[in-house]
């Protein structure tokens, strides 16, 4: 019963290593995409939770 719940818990913690990485990779991503389109820098401008520095009312116009 020791083996499992050390399995358990090493797939665990690994599967939410790569979850994170995983979701700080895309986030980098979408803001270096966001920078490329406006042509400059958007360090104090951007929303860290969603990678964007649009807001969801300037999204919604552009659709």
């Amino acid at each position: 019963m020791e083996d499992a719940a050390f399995w358990i818990t090493t797939v665990g913690g690994l599967l939410s290593l790569i979850a994170w990485g995983w979701y700080y990779a895309s986030l980098g991503k979408r803001i270096a995409k966001e920078e490329e389109k406006a042509g400059r820098d958007l360090t104090y401008e951007i929303n860290p939770f969603t990678g964007s520095s649009q807001s969801a009312e300037t999204k919604k116009d552009r659709k």
